[in-house]
């Protein structure tokens, strides 16, 4: 009786393995969705609500990896700036780096929604955990 038990248990565990060996369990097993001048569309469609201004966000490489980070610039004669901004390269979520909070607006709800088309069925099932993923957030207080 024991060992029919075990047997079982191991049979049940060897399945579970075959499942999943083939799934991507990392985030870095999946393709990013996007490339760094979309990622700079995303910001300015979470910031400004539409895909303009562009022009005022510089990339950063260096910032959070492997999110894209964009430094938002004010236009001269104003100096500094308005924020930094990461965004998730599979999900496309936008987030404000001061404060930590994720942006949300109809235009960027939109552009998310055609990213997520682009997943797989398997990379589906590994979206929520992507998701999830949040970049190293300046919280000022």
């Amino acid at each position: 009786m024991i060992l029919r038990s075990a047997v079982r248990v191991l049979g049940l565990a060897g399945s579970i393995t075959v499942l999943t060996c083939g799934l991507p369990t990392r985030a870095a097993e999946i393709p990013w969705k996007i490339d760094a001048p979309i990622a700079r569309r995303l910001t300015a469609e979470a910031h400004y609500g539409a895909d303009k201004y562009l022009d005022a966000f510089d990339y950063d490489s260096n910032l959070s990896p492997p999110f894209f980070v964009y430094y938002g610039v004010n236009e001269a004669p104003a100096e500094g700036g308005f924020g930094y901004f990461a965004v998730n390269p599979w999900t496309g979520d936008v987030w404000a780096l001061w404060g930590c909070r994720r942006l949300s607006t109809p235009a960027l709800r939109k552009s998310q929604a055609e990213i997520r088309k682009r997943f797989t069925r398997e990379e589906l099932k590994q979206y929520a955990r992507l998701r999830h993923l949040k970049p190293e957030c300046v919280v000022e207080r």
